[in-house]
């Protein structure tokens, strides 16, 4: 007999931790992004106009499937919905359920989705679970579920990410690039060098302390992304999730922080997250005032350098197709987002607008009225 519980409060979530790490060890998807280190980091950012909706699925007790959700209000092409999804933190690169090896078939999953139908039905209008790789097995297992449960669902890519197989060494891959590409970084490194005294550091675990979060922080309040409101230093809240990320982690050597250093400044910096053999770029600046030195450019070059010497099978170079991640790699890697409705009318309402042109519908005078007077705003 499976049991499912939803939590709701902080406290019983950070009293899972224990019971969280022993599943994490023995689960199909251990995850770094998956611990509960990272999610506690996650929510203590995003608790502020979310609501907590943890699902556990515990057998004879003992805790088989961990599910990190929360809900949120959200718009669904122009019509307000309960939405419950994973604790979506910018930062986070994959998500995904946590489910014991021992359990992995649709039974947890049939609990959890029967739960979340008949003790939750009036807290959520639809489940949208974003960032799932593409081979989880957790989509499979959840469609299955769907299934059985008569419940409507739909399977989509939502995201890519691009990634740097770190088979064949350094030269191969440089070898494997244009003549102009190869120029370019030669030109690159001349203008750094020519800058002064060069040095480029990676800090990890126990070395990732004041200074050099100091020092991250000061890179990011001098790059183009202040303008945008983007950088790190742009939110108070994101300051404290790194601060956090890095003082709650800082033996697990789980987080490497690389700098650019010139003269003893700090010009460029990525943040990385080791997940296995997996390095995934978090987040990657450079001080605007040296932009025509391409310091950025010069810092991927020295990782990458020493990835294609270490053990690590993939450098993913985070989520989205950015021009410049472009330079660097056209290998590919899908996220999928998935979507389960609820089987209450408004639902199924939502489910039949995400289906048609939602332009079109709107211009039927019937369907017009009903979104105005859900919205409250009847004309």
């Amino acid at each position: 007999m499976l049991d499912v519980e939803c939590i709701t409060r902080e406290d019983e979530f950070l009293n899972l931790r224990s019971d969280w790490a022993e599943l994490w060890q023995y689960s199909v998807t251990p995850s770094f992004f998956l611990t509960h280190d990272w999610i506690r980091c996650c929510w203590k950012e995003l608790q502020s106009g979310n609501e907590l909706r943890v699902f556990v699925v515990r057998d004879a007790g003992k805790l088989v499937l961990v599910a990190p959700f929360m809900k949120s209000r959200r718009p669904q092409k122009g019509f307000p919905a309960d939405c419950v999804t994973f604790i979506e933190h910018p930062e986070t690169q994959i998500a995904d359920l946590l489910m014991a090896k021992s359990h992995e078939s649709t039974l947890p999953f049939l609990s959890l989705l029967r739960f979340l139908a008949d003790e939750r039905a009036t807290d959520w209008d639809l489940l949208s679970l974003d960032k799932l790789p593409r081979g989880s097995p957790t989509i499979q297992l959840l469609a299955a579920s769907a299934q059985s449960c008569s419940s409507r669902f739909e399977v989509r890519p939502s995201h890519e990410a691009l990634v740097i197989p770190l088979a064949g060494g350094w030269g191969a891959y440089l070898n494997s690039q244009s003549p102009r590409f190869r120029k370019t970084l030669r030109n690159v490194s001349n203008r750094i060098e020519r800058l002064g005294a060069v040095e480029v550091k990676c800090y990890s675990g126990r070395e990732s302390g004041g200074g050099v979060i100091h020092k991250l922080f000061s890179v990011s309040d001098s790059s183009w992304k202040v303008a945008d409101g983007v950088a790190i230093t742009s939110q108070k809240l994101r300051m404290s999730f790194f601060e956090d990320l890095l003082s709650s982690l800082d033996q697990r050597g789980a987080v490497h922080i690389w700098m650019l250093e010139v003269n003893g400044t700090a010009i460029a910096s990525e943040t990385q997250i080791i997940d296995g053999s997996i390095v995934y770029a978090l987040r990657s600046d450079y001080d605007e005032r040296y932009a025509d030195s391409s310091p950025g450019a010069y810092l991927q070059v020295e990782i990458l350098k020493q990835l294609f010497g270490s053990s690590y099978r993939t450098y993913n170079l985070g989520v989205g197709l950015n021009s410049y991640k472009t330079r660097w790699a056209d290998e590919r890697l899908s996220l999928m987002n998935f979507r389960l409705y609820n089987r209450t009318l408004y639902s199924r309402l939502l489910h039949s607008v995400e289906q048609y042109d939602f332009g079109r519908l709107k211009r039927m005078p019937g369907l017009r009225t009903l979104h105005g007077f859900i919205v409250g705003r009847v004309s």
